[in-house]
């Protein structure tokens, strides 16, 4: 795994800047100019096929896009190891962990050259603040991946006839906004989206 930082032509020195962040999956709702903030966000990085982005059990704590290439989500269940997902360019992966880190419940593994984008919860809740209509179509498209990938990960794992993991009642309210301030700070992104397609931001988001 390495930086990917803007590189310089050894010809003529001009600076070639890393690819921008794809118009698709979870980005797909953004305008071109929202991208290009968020980008300023988080950091680009390069990963080989076969190399690991997260492994599962060690400290995660941030959100990764993948940008280009192709990777694959791996999981234990019952002494075996299991394929959830595959991700695909513009989808996110560590968004739990970005919200609540902790150790990562799954293997992240490139099959093929990628470029990724991350950026951690501090950097996050700066964008959203300062860029609330981009925040809130991010939010959206991070609700639906959550979602997506909850039905995925069940149907896989009643395929592979294994005792699926424990998940605590009343999952539908894990994502909630229960203080007065977080509250303030979701109202304020549903009174801000201008300029973006127009979504509906809920305090109380069902998976």
């Amino acid at each position: 795994m390495s930086d990917l930082p803007g590189q310089v032509n050894p010809t003529d020195g001009w600076q070639e800047l890393p690819p921008g962040l794809p118009p698709t999956g979870i980005l797909a709702g953004m305008s071109g100019e929202s991208l290009l903030n968020l980008a300023e966000y988080g950091d680009y990085f390069t990963v080989r096929a076969g190399e690991e982005v997260i492994t599962e059990g060690r400290p995660q704590d941030r959100l990764y896009i993948l940008v280009t290439g192709s990777l694959e989500i791996l999981a234990s269940v019952s002494g075996s190891q299991i394929k959830l997902a595959d991700v695909e360019s513009g989808e996110c992966i560590g968004e739990l962990s970005v919200l609540e880190p902790g150790p990562a419940s799954a293997t992240v593994l490139a099959t093929a050259d990628s470029v990724l984008w991350s950026m951690d919860g501090d950097a996050l809740h700066n964008y959203i603040s300062e860029h609330p209509g981009g925040g809130g179509v991010f939010l959206m498209g991070m609700a639906q991946i959550l979602s997506v990938r909850l039905h995925e990960a069940n149907r896989r794992i009643a395929e592979s006839n294994v005792a699926p993991a424990y998940v605590p009642a009343r999952t539908e309210e894990v994502i909630t906004a229960p203080t007065p301030s977080q509250l303030g700070f979701f109202e304020k992104i549903k009174k801000s989206l201008s300029g973006e397609s127009k979504v509906e931001i809920s305090t109380r988001i069902k998976l």
